[in-house]
């Protein structure tokens, strides 16, 4: 009963300041005491121990990249560790809830939904102004705040009938989520976000190829299409960001390196100049704002470029941060749950299914935001990414003594 309560309430509390956070701590407490008093054997075949391993080791390998960048520079700062540590910590949730009967993930689709709606609540009533049209949080700014609403909101939709059937209200409740997610993702103007939607869309229709026709799949994307292009009329925070891109990128072709696509541009270059002159440890999680004036000094980057001090890019920003082991760690977080979701997204029980094609979203939903952002750099962004990843395997990956 407790396991349940915590599943639902950590995606509801997502836009309550530290409640990602305390509801992890309290789930990895109940895990610990699940793993050893409730020693279970696990019957898995080999495949499986494999994979878990693993993953296992993926989620080990983002706080050890800044181990060995700290150890490279003889610089030990503990909060260095604060946002790379919820991978690991995942872990042990993650084997924890692999012992659980399917019974108690039916409230996990309404923690999502109960989670979407409020975010769409908090902007619509109480937002905090970062600038003309730009909502978010007080202590969450657009970009990730557009981003985790759209995400949490696209789940809640996914989980609607998952574990056996859902009633009516439920139903209402999941899918005006989506809505609420969307509306939140709207208001934000966060763009970044809104480049998931045609390939979160595509893979909606990658998963029902078996039920639709060719020519219903059509029909959907063409009315997909005029629904966009009407949103592009009709909605002016969408269209002013869309116009924003073509005026960005004409201005950069014209040697202004000053708009917002521009600047990205610039600090992606030099950060990646950085990385090929500390290729193994980086520079540390400072060592690209300290070099801000160097690289400003050298041409790299212009005054406004310098003043902004991030990579803009999580890929990008784990490599300059922590070199080699910083990349490989992060393309590890995206890529081993991804391939463990993929692989299962076909599979014959009905819940492990949805709960890997939820994963396949979730993992490319964030990797497409980190095109733009360093989603990972605060902790939350990282507790619930880590989380959820570590809920749905823990279903997809669900031990055969579970049930």
């Amino acid at each position: 009963m407790l396991c349940g309560v915590l599943l639902s309430a950590y995606p509801a509390v997502t836009f309550v300041r530290g409640g990602v956070n305390t509801v992890f701590a309290l789930l990895l407490l109940l895990s610990l005491w699940m793993l050893v008093y409730l020693r279970g054997q696990a019957r898995d075949d080999p495949a499986t121990r494999m994979w878990v391993v693993v993953y296992a080791a993926a989620m080990a390998s983002m706080p050890l990249a800044v181990l060995c960048s700290e150890w490279a520079r003889s610089e030990w700062i503990g909060r260095y560790f604060d946002a790379p540590s919820r991978f690991l910590l995942a872990v042990p949730v993650f084997l924890a809830l692999r012992r659980l009967p399917t019974r108690h993930w039916r409230w996990l689709g309404l923690g999502f939904a109960a989670g979407a709606l409020y975010a769409a609540g908090a902007v619509l009533f109480d937002p905090f102004d970062y600038g003309p049209g730009r909502p978010g949080l007080y202590f969450l700014y657009p970009i990730p705040f557009g981003d985790l609403a759209l995400i949490i909101g696209v789940l809640a939709a996914m989980s609607v009938d998952w574990v056996g059937r859902d009633r009516p209200w439920e139903r209402v409740f999941k899918y005006l989520a989506l809505l609420g997610g969307g509306l939140a993702s709207v208001l934000s103007a966060s763009r970044g976000g809104w480049v998931a939607v045609p390939f979160l869309g595509l893979w909606w229709l990658w998963f029902r190829r078996d039920r639709l026709s060719l020519r219903m799949m059509l029909a959907l994307v063409v009315g997909a299409a005029a629904l966009a292009g009407a949103a592009y009329g009709l909605v002016p925070t969408i269209h002013q960001r869309i116009d924003l891109i073509g005026s960005n990128l004409l201005a950069f072709d014209h040697g202004d390196p000053n708009t917002s696509i521009g600047l990205r541009f610039q600090l992606w270059r030099a950060a990646w100049w950085l990385f090929w002159q500390h290729p193994w440890f980086g520079v540390g999680p400072e060592g690209f704002r300290l070099a801000m004036p160097m690289l400003q000094h050298m041409g790299v980057l212009s005054p406004l470029a310098a003043q902004i001090g991030m990579a803009e890019n999580e890929i990008i920003a784990k490599a300059v941060q922590n070199g080699l082991p910083g990349l490989l760690s992060v393309l590890s977080v995206y890529v081993v749950p991804f391939v463990l979701f993929l692989r299962r997204s076909e599979h014959s029980d009905a819940v492990r299914r949805r709960a890997a094609r939820m994963g396949v979203v979730l993992v490319s939903a964030f990797f497409i935001f980190g095109l733009t952002v360093e989603i990972f750099v605060l902790t939350m962004l990282s507790a619930f990414y880590a989380l959820s990843c570590a809920v749905l395997l823990a279903v997809v990956l669900r031990s055969d003594a579970a049930d």
